[in-house]
């Protein structure tokens, strides 16, 4: 009696072993790649397999599947998601709840809620609406999803929204959108193209405003910083605005088309965030923000940067970031950035000195590093901003073009060792 029910156990499992298999290649012939297309590396158990996504996709939104999964909730890293179902079987819902979508490899946008009503058109095609938030102030858009073997592209856009319920999404994490007075509508029409993540994003802004921030007290404030005797002259100025802000005159605190060119490039270069901060936001990280490198100082930034603009102006702006700015060695502003490196009063700058001391400003300490190391100043990048240097004549920029490969600035030469 034992011996029968063992063999019959037996059997059972070898049986279930079996069809388990036969289940697995099923699967695993469904989901084989073809040449050339769009592939992910599947880890299971220690064993390594590349499936097709586009395969996974179309047998993860199946709706046999979709019903499998639907009324519950499924703990994530994103977030816990449920799936709810339409009124037809080509309609679903998926909400996201305290939901964490990756903005770069360094940052995260957490969300209270993201929903996406979804309708599959094709096989290959999903549109419908996305929702951020929830309440009145939920920001809403449009999507569509297609894709085929060789890769995918998700379009999204944006209608006209005020500015205040997107900074709405982030209240919790930023104070000063509760006390701040936004004005303005933006609205947004952006794509990526996978596997590339090649991302292109189109921002436009309207009556961008903010009030309430207190900034107007920086009109009758004074630097702890060494003050300049004389005034900071005239090519410096300038040539930090060439290097650092080339449209500062022109925008009302943030530059939209570097914002776009940012955007577009997070997700290329390894995921190093491309800076697209004006003079207006740079002050603002130095004054309030610090210089963490997340969406939420950015945005934190961006009220600041757009209030200054309009209190201080642009003169006041522009002297108070040259009072303060770091230039590297511990050196706090111009004029003691001036008096360190050149031995000079800032206001007795040349072109040339001037355009070299506002090249370090992206970046004081690696440059100064390197200067050390090779003996030689960033030739290109000063050439660069002596290209944006105005009013410099063609021969003065062809001057300094010859010189540069062989100057030094005068503290760099006074601590060089005798050859």
């Amino acid at each position: 009696m034992i011996k029968r029910i063992l063999f019959f156990m037996t059997g059972t499992l070898l049986g279930l072993l079996v069809a388990l298999a036969a289940f697995a290649a099923v699967l695993l012939s469904l989901v084989r790649p073809t040449p050339g297309g769009w592939t992910h590396t599947l880890r299971i158990a220690g064993m390594e397999r590349e499936v097709s996504v586009p395969a996974v996709m179309r047998m993860a939104t199946h709706p046999v599947v979709m019903r499998a999964l639907q009324d519950r909730d499924w703990h994530t890293p994103r977030g816990v998601v449920r799936v709810s179902a339409g009124t037809d079987p080509e309609t679903w819902t998926l909400t996201c709840s305290s939901c964490r979508i990756p903005a770069s490899a360094q940052d995260v946008l957490a969300l209270d809620r993201v929903t996406l009503h979804a309708r599959r058109n094709a096989q290959n095609e999903w549109q419908g609406d996305v929702t951020l938030g929830e309440g009145q102030r939920a920001v809403q858009g449009r999507f569509k999803y297609t894709f085929d073997d060789r890769g995918g592209e998700v379009q999204l856009q944006l209608p006209d929204t005020p500015i205040a319920s997107v900074y709405g999404l982030f209240a919790r994490a930023i104070p000063e959108a509760g006390k701040a007075q936004i004005g303005g509508t933006m609205r947004l029409k952006a794509s990526i193209k996978l596997p590339q993540r090649d991302l292109r994003v189109e921002p436009f802004i309207d009556g961008f405003s903010v009030a309430g921030l207190g900034t107007e007290a920086l009109l009758n404030t004074s630097s702890t910083c060494p003050a300049p005797t004389n005034g900071l002259g005239t090519w410096l100025p300038r040539a930090v605005v060439a290097a650092e802000d080339q449209r500062f005159y022109e925008h009302s605190g943030y530059d939209l088309r570097e914002i776009a060119s940012a955007l577009s490039q997070r997700n290329t270069a390894q995921n190093v965030p491309r800076g697209a901060s004006t003079l207006d936001q740079q002050l603002a990280k130095l004054l309030f923000t610090g210089d963490s490198r997340d969406h939420v100082r950015k945005l934190r930034e961006l009220l600041y940067a757009v209030e200054m603009d309009r209190t201080l102006g642009k003169q006041r702006l522009l002297h108070l970031y040259l009072s303060i700015a770091p230039w590297g060695e511990g050196q706090c502003g111009a004029a003691a950035a001036a008096h360190h490196y050149l031995h000079k009063r800032v206001d007795k700058l040349t072109p040339m000195e001037a355009a070299w001391l506002a090249s370090l400003l992206h970046n004081p300490d690696r440059d100064l590093a390197a200067l050390a190391r090779n003996g030689q100043v960033d030739v290109q990048r000063v050439c660069w901003v002596v290209d944006n240097l105005h009013p410099l004549r063609a021969k003065q920029r062809e001057a300094i073009a010859e010189a540069l490969p062989t100057w030094r600035p005068a503290a760099s030469a006074a601590s060089a060792p005798a050859r």
